[in-house]
């Protein structure tokens, strides 16, 4: 995409109205109606599908919800048969914690999980032949990447996706470990493959241990949490695992780098290592924090560690608050104003204040296969472009679903 195509505004033919102005009006209007005005004539057309118009449109829509007022859960409902779609629902949620339904749409695909969602596009990641698919619901438009290594052995894989305001893109982070070789104990590096959606392709690095900046660490990595990356302060976080120590690794998305920010020393120190524990990064108050749940020491009852680095990136700021929460069976990570979003076996999916303990129940009926919160839901025209998906579209992703099921 050349410079000057970028930043020339296409010629829309009108008789009485500028056409700036007319394209700043287009620009400020839902997807719908510009979805409809493509029929006007051919120059609007050829107008709307435009990148300029595209991101003149997307960054209309991110200006409006830059200070965020409304919390929005998105989950994928459960389907009532396994070959059948899941539902994504997207819902408000009110200032007496009752949720509106926004919006509800038949998924792409069956059994994908859901890699993040994040202006009005979500990301999905299929296990069976490892593909990443963007899909915009508004416009029922889907792009299927092109084909990455896929891990050896019984390897692990994590996503991150964002989007970079600086230079108006979406990147999507692919973090692949083979772990040992089987038979030879060979400890292998991370690969990290970089998808960039303007130029739709691919960049990929090896990351080793001694690379990383701030590790200070020289072991050999053992594991990764599969979890998708979060975004915080310009950068994908993920745990990393290592013999002896964990760290989180941390991606910066304007110059593609990596480097590493230690964890407190013992940090689940408290937890009893006979009981089941479970750990993940979120976004806590907008600061980088670790959320650990596990039995206490006496194995009497359930706690929640929130573990928060109040100063990014300063090791000596990670401050640690302690809660009581029982029957913990799934954590879906945190709201703007700090309450987590947790599945409990007795009271089902709520949100949990961990300073005034309060609990209130999200009303949610069946338990959702993926959860997520975002503070700036909205529609976009990302990827006008791509692949319209009919009702006969889907019906043939199911048959390449369920054919790759059996693929060897």
């Amino acid at each position: 995409m050349s410079q000057s195509h970028r930043m020339r505004k296409p010629t829309l033919s009108s008789e009485r109205v500028p056409d700036e102005v007319v394209f700043d009006i287009l620009t400020h209007l839902p997807v719908k109606p510009i979805i409809r005005f493509r029929c006007v004539s051919k120059s609007w057309n050829s107008t709307i599908t435009t990148p300029i118009f595209i991101t003149t449109h997307l960054n209309h829509n991110r200006a409006k919800s830059s200070v965020p007022n409304n919390d929005y859960l998105l989950y994928t409902s459960r389907a009532m048969h396994p070959s059948t779609h899941q539902q994504l629902c997207a819902v408000v949620r009110n200032s007496d914690h009752t949720l509106t339904e926004l919006s509800r749409c038949r998924s792409p695909f069956c059994g994908s999980n859901v890699i993040g969602f994040c202006n009005g596009i979500y990301c999905f990641f299929e296990n069976n032949n490892y593909t990443i698919s963007l899909w915009n619901p508004s416009i029922k438009k889907l792009k299927i990447l092109t084909p990455v290594r896929i891990p050896r052995y019984d390897g692990m894989v994590t996503h991150g996706l964002v989007y970079n305001s600086l230079n108006n893109d979406f990147k999507i982070l692919r973090i692949v470990f083979d772990g040992e070789v089987s038979g030879y104990k060979v400890p292998l590096p991370l690969e990290a493959g970089v998808y960039t959606w303007s130029t739709d392709s691919w960049r990929y690095i090896d990351i080793y241990m001694e690379s990383l900046s701030g590790s200070g660490l020289n072991a050999s990595i053992v594991d990764i949490q599969e979890k998708p990356f979060i975004f915080v302060n310009g950068a994908l976080h993920s745990m990393i695992h290592t013999r002896g120590h964990n760290f989180i690794l941390c991606f910066d998305v304007n110059d593609e780098t990596f480097q590493a920010i230690m964890l407190p020393e013992n940090y689940l120190d408290g937890l009893s290592p006979d009981f089941d524990q479970f750990e993940q990064l979120v976004v806590f108050k907008g600061s980088l924090a670790l959320v650990a749940f596990g039995r206490d020491l006496y194995e009497e009852h359930d706690l929640c560690f929130i573990w928060v680095m109040m100063e990014y990136g300063m090791f000596d700021s990670w401050t640690k608050k302690t809660v009581a929460v029982d029957l913990v069976e799934r954590f879906f990570g945190c709201t703007r104003r700090g309450e987590l979003l947790i599945e409990t076996l007795d009271t089902g999916l709520v949100s949990f204040d961990p300073d005034s303990l309060d609990q209130k129940n999200l009303e949610i009926q069946r338990s959702p296969i993926w959860l997520g919160y975002s503070t700036d839901f909205m529609e976009s025209l990302v990827l006008l472009d791509g692949v319209n998906l009919s009702s006969e579209s889907l019906v043939l992703l199911d048959e390449v679903n369920v054919s790759s099921e059996y693929e060897d």
